[in-house]
């Protein structure tokens, strides 16, 4: 009899050893609650169990009865883990916090450091067997919405996050539209991060959409801080149409010589759309793109507007005229007034905008912003290019201009007898972005005012050439061709 008692102390003595034995950093349950705001406050929208924080919502809601922007969520587990040292992954459009066994500072936290769409890692010691409790926090606020988040233990040498990152191919924030400009493009890649200088490689491509992960875009280009040019023109059929761009890191996008989207800094993992309308005929697309540091990676579509992403409420006017803020700060306002307009954001010095129109006495330009809303901004605080054909608009409405500029005139002249800079404006001080060799022809597109510049449109690469170099048939009235610049 005391044999079988024995037998039975030891065997809830071993099953009792098991039960306190910390299991390895599998998919724990996390208990996730959905919050109508960006701060975590309130009654959640709903309270449920998940098996994991991998979610691609897109422009969606998560959840039935949850905004599409402007909503947080916070995931909380408690998981037995070994000793030893763990590596947290991360992966958010907007922004994620991950708190450990309570702790007073984060592991990892993007609202502080405002990192949007990048992959984030930190590593953790973890001391002693035994179960731990781990916190994560999310935000969305506006456009595309992805929360990743796994950890394991380095001792079982982990290969990788084991979710999409960008530059892999399967980008979390989803795949562009298909693209209707389908013409061959001219890529120019630069051995540094702001296409200064000659390229050190052309290339015609398919398109400007590459993912090269973190390696380098071509053995003449370091894998870091690089920059490349894809221009090219596209003809197309009169529509309304969508320009979409999203990088890891910075991204512009011109059509026409009219600068659309411009993000030229740190990847976001957003994607930023324009929203204009074209008529019949051949336009000028230009896409620049500028690599920081570790993953690479550029994804662009032009579409018909309504066929896929959420669009801005308003198509811009192209008038060709580009605002650059000399203030360090700037209010952008609902009306052309300081005492009656609302401030509606701020902007800030040295950005570019597209300018879409004026009030009468030209003390107040229209402007759109990166969002595709328009708003007023004070004369005295831009300096102002390309603004000869800025239509007087009503506040709250938009001019169609009397010529889309950056369409080709019909004239071709000749590279003679020299090879010419093609620069980035009309004149010595503007940077050189491509060369047109003697004897080679380019299709005219504008001029500045004096003539003494012509811009051209050579291969899809848009730039200025001198007049005294440039030829023109004989009989040319140089005064058909607009004044661009």
């Amino acid at each position: 009899m005391w044999r079988k008692a024995l037998i039975v102390v030891l065997l809830l003595s071993f099953t009792a050893i098991l039960a306190v034995q910390p299991a390895a950093a599998q998919n724990p349950t996390w208990i996730a609650y959905y919050f109508n705001n960006t701060t975590l406050e309130g009654s959640p929208v709903l309270t449920r169990n998940e098996n994991s924080i991998s979610y691609n919502w897109g422009v969606n809601a998560p959840v039935s009865g949850l905004n599409a922007d402007n909503f947080s969520i916070r995931w909380a587990t408690d998981v037995s883990l070994n000793a030893g040292t763990y590596r947290f992954y991360a992966l958010a459009d907007d922004n994620i916090r991950i708190i450990f066994n309570f702790g007073l500072t984060p592991v990892i936290d993007t609202f502080q450091s405002g990192i949007v769409g990048q992959l984030v890692t930190a590593d953790v010691n973890v001391p002693a067997n035994g179960v731990y409790h781990i916190q994560v926090d999310y935000r969305e606020l506006t456009n595309n919405a992805f929360a990743y988040v796994s950890f394991a233990n380095l001792a079982t040498n982990p290969q990788g996050p084991g979710f999409p990152v960008p530059g892999t191919g399967t980008t979390p924030g989803g795949t562009l539209p298909a693209s209707v400009a389908t013409a061959p493009w001219t890529g120019q890649y630069y051995a540094n991060g702001g296409l200064l200088g000659d390229p050190a490689a052309i290339l015609t491509e398919t398109s400007p959409s590459h993912s090269w992960g973190q390696s380098a875009p071509l053995p003449s280009i370091p894998a870091d801080g690089f920059s490349a040019r894809w221009t090219s023109v596209q003809t197309l059929p009169a529509g309304t149409y969508t320009v979409a761009a999203r990088a890891d890191d910075g991204v512009r996008v011109f059509v026409n010589g009219v600068l659309l989207i411009n993000q030229w800094g740190a990847a976001t993992g957003q994607t930023y759309t324009s929203t204009l309308s074209l008529p019949a005929g051949a336009h000028t697309f230009q896409v620049e793109y500028n690599e920081q540091t570790l993953d690479a990676y550029i994804e662009f579509s032009v579409y018909l507007a309504g066929t896929g992403g959420a669009q801005p409420t308003q198509a811009p006017v192209l008038t060709g005229a580009v605002a650059t803020v000399t203030a360090f700060r700037l209010n952008v306002r609902d009306f052309p007034s300081a005492t009656t307009g609302n401030v509606i954001t701020r902007i800030n010095r040295f950005e570019q905008y597209q300018i879409t129109g004026r009030n009468t006495d030209a003390t107040w330009y229209q402007i759109r912003l990166s969002n595709g809303a328009l708003g007023w901004v004070s004369g005295g605080f831009i300096s102002i290019a390309n603004g000869t054909n800025i239509p007087v608009v009503t506040p709250g409405t938009t001019t169609p201009p009397t010529a889309v500029p950056g369409q080709t005139t019909g004239i071709v002249g000749i590279a003679t007898p020299y090879t010419l800079n093609i620069r980035s404006g009309p004149g010595t001080q503007f940077a050189r972005i491509a060369r047109l060799p003697a004897g080679s022809s380019a299709s005219v597109v504008g001029r500045n005012t004096a003539t003494q510049w012509y811009q051209i449109n050579y291969n899809g690469i848009v730039g200025w050439v001198s007049a005294t170099y440039f030829a023109l048939p004989a009989g040319t009235n140089t005064s058909s061709i607009p004044v661009t610049g």
